[in-house]
C-alpha cells in the first residue's frame, strides 16, 4: 500500500513539472556575417518563443570589437513578453583590431530561458595581421620618467592601445600597421603629443607599416601651478552611462569675438591648449597655466567630439557650448558626447583655406565633421593639422557635406560630394573660412568697454560681456532701480581679454536692472530689461 502511494505521488510531481510556465529565447538569426569594411553593423533579434517573461540577464563578448544596442535604447537587464521580440545592433567597431584568429567568435546572451547562454555567432571576413614596432624613451630634460602612459591613436581619434614606461623611461608596443598619433601622460606633467606640442589636434601623424621599428621621444614639461584646473566626468548623452577612455582638449576661448593683441601681436609663448586623458571611471582633471575663459571638449572612441555646456547637453558645435573662466579649482564640468555612426570605408580630404592671408596662419583647434544631407546626420570626424590639411576616414555611402568648425569663428563648409561603391575616396575637397575684415582687425581697446546684454529683453538669463584693456581687478554687480544689491556676477583679478558671464534671474521680478563693472581706475554700467 505504501508502495502504491509513492508512485501516484511521483505521478503527480512529474506532471506538475512538465506543466510549469518557462521562457525559451530564440535568436534570429543566429548568426552575423561582416562582409568588408562597408558593412559593419548587423541587426538579430532576440525572440521569446516560451510562454512566460524572458529576461535578458547580461550578455558576454569583446567590447573592444563590437558595440551592442537594443531598440528604443533599452539597458541590461530587460525583460521580453511571450510572444514578441527586442531587435539588438550589432556592431563591428573595433576593427583595426582584427587579426586572422579574430575572424570567427560567438557573443553569449545569458537569460533564464530553458538554454542560457544563448549563442550568436560571428564571422568577420577581413583582418589585419601586418605589425610594426614603436619604441622610445620618455624624460624630464635629462632624467628618465619612469610610470608614465603612452597612448596610441589610431586615425588620430581611436585608442588603439598603451604601454608604459620601464624604471629607465623606455617602453616598447606591437601594432597593427596604420597612421597613429601619440601621447605621453605622468602625474605632474602637462601631457605631451608627438612632435612636442600640447594640443592634440597639432599632434605629428606617425605612419607605421609592416617590421617597421620607429623610434618616439618624450620631453615632458613639469606643472608648475596646480591652483587652476578643470574637472568632471564624461558620459553617453543617449543613457548616461560614463565613458572610460578618452581626451580631454580645454581650449582657450569664448563666444565674444577675439581681439588680436595690441603692440607686437601675439606672445608665441602664450599656450592656449592642454589636454589630459578620460579615466577608466569617466573623470578627467585637465590644469591650466594662464587664468582664461577656456571650451573644454571630449572626444573617444565610437563617439562624436563635445563641448561641456551648463545645460548638460551633447553640444558638437562650439557655439551651443560655454566657456569656463578656470582661474581656481574648477570642478563638477560634466560633459555629454553623442554616438558616432561611422561605419563605412570611404574618406574625404582637402586643405583648410582662410579668406584673408593673414589669418591663414592659425589653423589650431579646427573640427572637421562629414555631415549626410540627407538625414542631416554626423557620421565621422577628424581634426586640421598644422599643414593646413585635413582626411576624415570610414564613412559610410552617402551624400556628405563636411563642416569645418573653430572657435571664435562661422562654420565653413565644404561642396556636396557623394561616396558609393565605385567612388569612395575623395580628395582635393577644400574647406574656406570667410573671414570678416572687421573682425580681423580688431584691437584690444584703449579702456575698459561693457557691452549691452544679449538677449535684451531676456527671460530668466542673459550674457554680459566686456572687454579688459590690460589685467586688472574687477567686480561686476546688478543693482534694482533702488540702488539695492541683487547680484555679484565677479569679483576677481582677471588677465587682459575679452570675458562672458550668464547672469541668471529666475529669482528676480519683471523690471528695469542695472549692470555695474568696476575696476580700480574706472566704473561702467549698463542697464538690463528682466520681461517675465
Amino acid at each position: 500500500m505504501i508502495l502504491k502511494l509513492f508512485s501516484l505521488s511521483s505521478l503527480v510531481i512529474f506532471f506538475t513539472s512538465q506543466g510549469i510556465s518557462q521562457p525559451q529565447l530564440n535568436i534570429q538569426p543566429n548568426s552575423v556575417d561582416f562582409d568588408d569594411l562597408f558593412n559593419r553593423i548587423e541587426y538579430t533579434y532576440l525572440i521569446n518563443d516560451g510562454d512566460a517573461l524572458l529576461t535578458i540577464d547580461s550578455i558576454s563578448y569583446n567590447d573592444s570589437f563590437y558595440s551592442l544596442s537594443f531598440e528604443d535604447n533599452q539597458q541590461l537587464p530587460f525583460t521580453i513578453q511571450t510572444n514578441d521580440s527586442v531587435r539588438m545592433t550589432v556592431a563591428l567597431i573595433g576593427f583595426f583590431f582584427i587579426t586572422s584568429s579574430d575572424t570567427l567568435d560567438t557573443i553569449y546572451v545569458h537569460n533564464n530561458g530553458e538554454q542560457s547562454p544563448e549563442d550568436l555567432r560571428i564571422k568577420i571576413d577581413f583582418f589585419e595581421d601586418d605589425f610594426g614596432l614603436i619604441t622610445g624613451t620618455v624624460s624630464d630634460s635629462l632624467t628618465p620618467l619612469d610610470s608614465t602612459f603612452i597612448y596610441f591613436f589610431y586615425s588620430g581619434i581611436y585608442l588603439m592601445d598603451t604601454a608604459m614606461t620601464d624604471a629607465s623611461g623606455n617602453y616598447q608596443i606591437s601594432l597593427p600597421e596604420g597612421e597613429y598619433t601619440i601621447a605621453a601622460e605622468r602625474t605632474g606633467y602637462h601631457v605631451i603629443f608627438h612632435d612636442s606640442t600640447f594640443d592634440p589636434f597639432f599632434a605629428e601623424v606617425i605612419e607605421l607599416d609592416e617590421d617597421d621599428v620607429l623610434t618616439i621621444d618624450f620631453n615632458l614639461k613639469r606643472i608648475t601651478d596646480f591652483t587652476k584646473s578643470v574637472s568632471g566626468i564624461v558620459h553617453d548623452s543617449t543613457n548616461g552611462a560614463v565613458l572610460d577612455k578618452g581626451i580631454i582638449i580645454v581650449r582657450r576661448g569664448t563666444h565674444v569675438p577675439e581681439p588680436h593683441p595690441k603692440g607686437d601681436g601675439i606672445q608665441l609663448a602664450t599656450i592656449n591648449a592642454f589636454a589630459g586623458f578620460i579615466k577608466p571611471d569617466g573623470t578627467y582633471n585637465v590644469y591650466v597655466e594662464d587664468a582664461a575663459f577656456y571650451f573644454v571638449q571630449a572626444q573617444t572612441n565610437y563617439f562624436l567630439p563635445g563641448y561641456y555646456n551648463d545645460e548638460g547637453i551633447a553640444s558638437v558645435y562650439w557655439q551651443n557650448a560655454d566657456s569656463v573662466l578656470i582661474n581656481s579649482i574648477i570642478t563638477d564640468k560634466e560633459i555629454f558626447l553623442l554616438n558616432d555612426s561611422s561605419y563605412g570605408n570611404g574618406s574625404i580630404g582637402g586643405s583648410i583655406i582662410f579668406s584673408t592671408l593673414s589669418d591663414g596662419i592659425n589653423y589650431e583647434g579646427i573640427t572637421l565633421l562629414a555631415r549626410n544631407i540627407n538625414n542631416n546626420a554626423l557620421y565621422s570626424y577628424n581634426f586640421g593639422k598644422q599643414d593646413a590639411n585635413y582626411n576624415i576616414r570610414n564613412i559610410p555611402f552617402g551624400t556628405y557635406e563636411i563642416v569645418a568648425q573653430k572657435i571664435g569663428f562661422e562654420n565653413a563648409f565644404s561642396k556636396i560630394v557623394t561616396i558609393n561603391p565605385s567612388n569612395n575616396q575623395f580628395t582635393g575637397i577644400d574647406i574656406i573660412f570667410l573671414i570678416n575684415d572687421v573682425e580681423t582687425d580688431l584691437q584690444l581697446p584703449d579702456d575698459l568697454i561693457l557691452y549691452q546684454n544679449y538677449p535684451n529683453p531676456f527671460n530668466p538669463s542673459t550674457m554680459i560681456s566686456f572687454s579688459l584693456p590690460e589685467s586688472m581687478n574687477v567686480k561686476v554687480k546688478v543693482f534694482n532701480l533702488l540702488g539695492e544689491k541683487v547680484a555679484e556676477i565677479i569679483n576677481d583679478f582677471l588677465p587682459v581679454g575679452s570675458y562672458k558671464f550668464k547672469f541668471d534671474a529666475e529669482a528676480l521680478s519683471t523690471g528695469v536692472y542695472l549692470v555695474t563693472i568696476e575696476t580700480p581706475s574706472v566704473i561702467r554700467s549698463q542697464k538690463i530689461m528682466l520681461l517675465k
